[in-house]
């Protein structure tokens, strides 16, 4: 598999630098992804770029693991097919959760990749944010994804094209 870098660390305002960022980042993770988003609709994980560097992730040696919350799942089940696809064939890779209403105060969307970086969106309602690097970030975005996901369970939403 070839790999991609890490995108550099900077600031970003705007849907389509998110989304790229979003593209960049899960094409150069090697090891580990874990995503925190309200629904996932700003983050293009419908696309079959994001389709194809996901399958170069998990079909890679050793194969990548991805974990993901969401506090919405009706993007995820109605419009990302491509997505949906890879969690049918590498389910075993792939852990989905639904956050918890106790976790409903959080309002923050991240991607943590690999343990050493990471999007970060301050707000689902905005698209401002920035890449980093910061060990320090990344480990407390490691942390409050931990204490997120302890509080979260999976979710019969993904499963609607299969039924």
């Amino acid at each position: 598999m070839a790999t991609c870098s890490f995108p550099e660390a900077r600031s970003f305002d705007r849907y389509s630098d998110y989304r790229l960022a979003v593209a960049q980042i899960i094409a150069a993770a090697q090891h580990e992804l874990l995503l925190c988003e309200q629904d996932f609709a700003h983050a293009d994980l419908g696309s079959r770029a994001i389709y194809d560097a996901l399958w170069a992730f998990f079909t890679a040696n050793p194969a990548g693991k991805l974990r993901l919350i969401a506090f919405n799942p009706n993007y995820l089940s109605q419009h990302c097919q491509y997505f949906l696809q890879l969690t049918n064939k590498f389910n075993h890779l792939i852990k989905l959760q639904l956050a918890h209403e106790s976790c409903h105060n959080w309002y923050q969307g991240f991607i943590l990749a690999d343990q050493t970086h990471a999007i970060r969106r301050h707000h689902f309602a905005w698209p401002r944010g920035e890449i980093t690097n910061n060990a320090a970030d990344v480990a407390i975005l490691q942390q409050q994804f931990n204490a997120i996901w302890e509080q979260s369970s999976p979710c019969s939403e993904w499963q609607r094209l299969y039924l």
